[in-house]
C-alpha cells in the first residue's frame, strides 16, 4: 500500500471515529472496523483483501462504508470468517 492510499485511509478512519464519537450507539464493541470510500475505487478493491485477511485470521469485523448522505454518512456490515 503506497504512502496517499495509507493517508487516504487515516483520512476516512478520522472521520468514521469522529462519527462513532458523536454517536457511541453505533459502534460494534470488539471488532476492527476496515473503512470504504463513497468515491475510491482503487482503495477500496486493497481494504477488500485487508477485510478478506483479518477474517480468515478470525478476526471480528466490520465493513464501514462511506455513504455520503448527511443524515447517515457510513453504512455498517458485520463480516464473519467462512
Amino acid at each position: 500500500m503506497s504512502k496517499k492510499q495509507i493517508d487516504k485511509n487515516f483520512d476516512l478512519a478520522e472521520k468514521l471515529a469522529n462519527f462513532l464519537a458523536k454517536n457511541p450507539e453505533r459502534e460494534f464493541k470488539g471488532v476492527s472496523y476496515v473503512v470504504f470510500s463513497a468515491k475510491d475505487k482503487a482503495l477500496n478493491k486493497l481494504n477488500q483483501k485487508l477485510l478478506e485477511n483479518l477474517t480468515k485470521q478470525g478476526k471480528k469485523v466490520v465493513k464501514a462504508e462511506e455513504t455520503q448522505t448527511l443524515t447517515n454518512p457510513w453504512k455498517f456490515i458485520p463480516v464473519f470468517s467462512s
